[in-house]
């Protein structure tokens, strides 16, 4: 009976509340269910299916140059410079990307206040389109010659400026930089020369959300730092989706690392088909690291080989190499006496050397 008991408690293994991982399959929900179903795993398996984009946002439909245009034709020059003489309604067509309008913006603001006899302040409303590099609009051809002028000499001053040194960091892995609505110039650490005067610079990087800023480029070097706020789990699956739409893998790292924030789990099983037809390709990703992958022929069998290779399960063990087990068999060795002990305490030991000719 005591043998018996002893061997029971020591091969028995301690109850142990067991992690969680989500399984995903962005293309396929029953190739993550029959893995979720994999038995006698150390690790509770629940499916989740593939986040949702959040919708993009509405284009911004405004008739304030349509009023302001009206208003210089009526030579109503105050409201017209009431509807435009607002730095932030620029910055707010660039960070859009729609630089068509802010140059309409800017081109009919330097035409009120030329109306308005504000020449100092539509020599710098020029100067500061041409700073940018703003196409001219088209709406130039409907107004006075005197707002052509002011457009093209301040265009010919600022290009005849040497240009200046602007150095963005930022601590955001392979954060991209655009600069004033255009497309994405540069990787982080960037550096670029651009005419000296107020500009915007729009930082991104994948799990993190953008951020819009100001800067003033001036004097020998001109510095900005900037952190980025991580990506809430809306915005991180609009991410993922366009990281998928550009032809990114199921498993590649940064896709994962958006997935596992989309869907608000520390622990992620992505499964989908492998390239070679007949396999099934998984990656297990820890706290967005992605900690293993494998391709198996058999969904069950890769769940337990990526748990494996992930440290998340322990390989299988024969029983006789258990501690357990010896410890069992020198509990019954004392129990029933001390001649097996004996016998294996006396085996000899035989030490084979084998030498290479």
């Amino acid at each position: 009976m005591f043998p018996a008991i002893v061997v029971a408690l020591l091969l028995a293994e301690p109850a142990v509340a067991s992690p969680s991982l989500t399984v995903v399959s962005p293309t396929d929900d029953a190739l993550a269910t029959r893995a979720a179903q994999t038995p006698d795993l150390p690790v509770a398996l629940t499916v989740s299916a593939p986040p949702v984009a959040r919708p993009g946002p509405a284009p911004v439909v405004s008739d304030v140059l349509a009023r302001a245009r009206s208003a210089w034709v009526s030579a109503d020059f105050v409201t017209c410079l009431g509807l435009l003489n607002d730095d932030a309604r620029v910055m707010e067509a660039l960070q859009r990307g729609e630089r068509t309008t802010a140059s309409r913006t800017l081109a009919w603001r330097v035409a009120c206040k030329v109306g308005a006899r504000q020449g100092d302040g539509a020599k710098r409303d020029a100067e500061w389109l041409a700073t940018l590099q703003l196409p001219v609009p088209d709406d130039l051809g409907v107004m006075t010659p005197d707002v052509e002028v002011l457009l093209t000499s301040a265009r010919r001053a600022v290009d005849a400026q040497p240009r200046l040194p602007l150095v963005i960091r930022s601590p955001s892995r392979d954060a991209v930089v655009a600069i004033d609505g255009r497309p994405a110039a540069c990787i982080v650490p960037c550096r670029m020369e651009l005419n000296a005067g107020v500009h915007l610079v729009q930082v991104s990087a994948d799990g993190n959300s953008p951020v819009a800023r100001p800067v003033t480029v001036s004097g020998d070097l001109t510095e900005l730092d900037l952190v980025l706020p991580p990506a809430d789990p809306a915005l991180a699956a609009t991410q993922w989706h366009e990281r998928r739409a550009q032809g990114a893998s199921l498993d590649e790292g940064r896709s994962v690392l958006l997935l596992g924030i989309a869907l608000r789990t520390p622990r992620l099983l992505v499964l989908g088909p492998s390239e070679e037809a007949g396999l099934v390709r998984g990656a297990l990703a820890v706290d967005g690291v992605v900690q293993a992958r494998a391709e198996r022929d058999d969904v069950q069998a890769l769940v337990r080989d990526l748990l494996v290779r992930g440290r998340l399960m322990e390989p299988s063990v024969p029983l006789w190499k258990r501690w357990p087990f010896w410890l069992a068999v020198g509990a019954a060795v004392v129990a029933s006496g001390v001649t097996t002990a004996v016998l294996i305490a006396n085996r000899p030991v035989i030490t084979r050397v084998e030498l290479n000719p």
